[in-house]
């Protein structure tokens, strides 16, 4: 089983993913983007999430997309989360390549 991080290693792992926060049990992140932008933005984090076995909660939100990152088995946030925080970082900044 993958063991839940605590309170602290979900801190100290924030301090490396810029616009991360840590809500309840799960890591949050508001990305403003147009509209024509949600598609090729999805498929590019599914590509990542896929890769790692691991996915996210994608929502469009009035302005952009919020992604959430928890693992439901070990009810909060994992390294698999963290990890696939710097992947989602790493496509917003373009310097993934494409999966897919």
């Amino acid at each position: 089983m993958v063991e839940r991080l605590s309170v602290e290693e979900i801190d100290t792992a924030l301090v490396a993913l810029e616009g991360w926060r840590r809500e309840d049990d799960e890591l949050v992140k508001d990305v403003p983007i147009t509209p024509d932008n949600y598609g090729w933005l999805s498929e590019a984090v599914m590509n990542e999430a896929n890769d790692l076995d691991h996915h996210p909660d994608i929502e469009r939100t009035g302005d952009g997309v919020r992604f959430r990152l928890r693992t439901h088995s070990a009810g909060g946030v994992t390294e698999k989360d963290v990890e696939l925080a710097a992947r989602i970082d790493r496509v917003l900044s373009g310097a993934a390549r494409d999966r897919g």
